[in-house]
């Protein structure tokens, strides 16, 4: 066997030296990558670490088209209006009405839970108040029909539940102040907690959202897109396409939209970043929401609930410009500007008026 020689003291102390030197660096990559990661939202760590039914743990659910969307039941000589409010880590919150014209035909109020496994018993209603006018009405529980499920956007748990009731129309009268309360056990957190630190607790409610049908001229009709639409969970890049199917052409006179989508930012809390909070909106190839529209601002930043919670987007468009008389759908896409950090989206529902 060949012998080894024991090295010596001057060697000993290079290599001292340079284990020192090693640990020294990876101390600090280490503390580097850890200050690099408090920059990105929860939904941007799962991304790039792949963990918590983050995009990369659930790419193949995602989708990015989802092909044509029919109304149900569009609605004839009716207009509409539309609100809402964010509820992550919230028990209650109120929605405001404006521009709604009575008498109202119908009502109707979407919400979206975050869940592990089936939304339980108490996600699938909500309470619902109109405080004003007075007087205010006595407070309704309003039962969910499930429009939709899909991946849950980045967060924790796995699937993410949106939900249509009809809200009666002694309760919604027309313009006015709702409020929407969540039943007991609904959410993980009612603390109005900031949800971008600490650890969710599961459900976790995004939001919800009245829309309200009332009369309009007897040419304008009003049609809802929930189904086939609602859960249809997305990243920012490389973004969604899907046709909503008009019921009649179009004549070219008056076309209003309304999105209705779950779990938009604009960053990490109050912190804005690249990838998030700037999609654009494109309807039949015209620009309509996001940077470079008239606009300018995106359809999915959390509007509803700004500064925080956050999580909830109702927002609405006069789209005449891309509705020349004869069209007969909305081309629609959205994406961010190609960043590759992104959000993490789910649509609820679309609301298109048109004469």
């Amino acid at each position: 066997m060949k012998s080894l020689a024991l090295a010596s003291p001057a060697s000993r102390n290079s290599i001292r030296r340079n284990r020192s030197s090693l640990l020294a660096v990876s101390l600090i990559l280490t503390l580097a990558s850890a200050t690099a990661q408090t920059d990105l939202t929860s939904e941007q760590s799962a991304q790039v670490g792949g963990m918590g039914g983050g995009s990369i743990a659930t790419a193949g659910q995602f989708v990015s088209s989802i092909g044509t969307v029919t109304s149900a039941a569009p609605s004839g000589g009716a207009q509409f209006a539309s609100g809402g409010v964010g509820l992550r880590n919230r028990g209650t919150g109120a929605i405001g009405i404006s521009g709604a014209v009575t008498p109202v035909k119908a009502a109707f109020i979407y919400w979206a839970v975050i869940t592990s496994g089936p939304a339980p018993i108490a996600d699938k209603s909500i309470m619902v108040q109109r405080l004003f006018p007075a007087p205010a009405s006595s407070v309704t529980t309003v039962a969910g029909t499930i429009v939709g499920t899909g991946p849950q956007p980045c967060w924790a748990g796995d699937t993410i539940t949106v939900f249509r009731g009809s809200v009666p129309t002694s309760v919604a009268t027309g313009n006015g102040l709702y409020k929407v309360t969540l039943l007991s056990g609904a959410s993980g957190s009612t603390s109005g907690g900031d949800p971008f630190v600490g650890t969710p607790a599961l459900p976790l409610v995004d939001g919800a959202s009245i829309v309200i049908i009332g009369t309009g001229p007897s040419n304008q009709m009003v049609a809802l897109y929930d189904s086939g639409l609602a859960g249809a969970t997305f990243n920012g890049n490389p973004g969604i396409s899907y046709s909503l199917i008009l019921p009649t052409a179009a004549t070219g006179t008056l076309t209003l939209f309304d999105n209705i989508g779950a779990d938009g930012q604009q960053g990490s809390s109050r912190k804005a970043l690249s990838g998030s909070g700037d999609e654009i909106t494109k309807i039949n190839g015209k620009l309509v929401a996001g940077p470079g529209s008239l606009y300018n601002d995106s359809d999915w930043n959390g509007s509803s609930a700004r500064p925080l919670p956050q999580l909830w987007d109702d927002t609405g468009h006069d789209i005449t410009v891309a509705t020349p008389s004869g069209t007969t759908s909305l081309n629609i896409t959205i994406a961010n500007k190609g960043e590759t950090h992104f959000d993490c989206l789910t649509p609820v529902a679309n609301i298109v008026s048109f004469k």
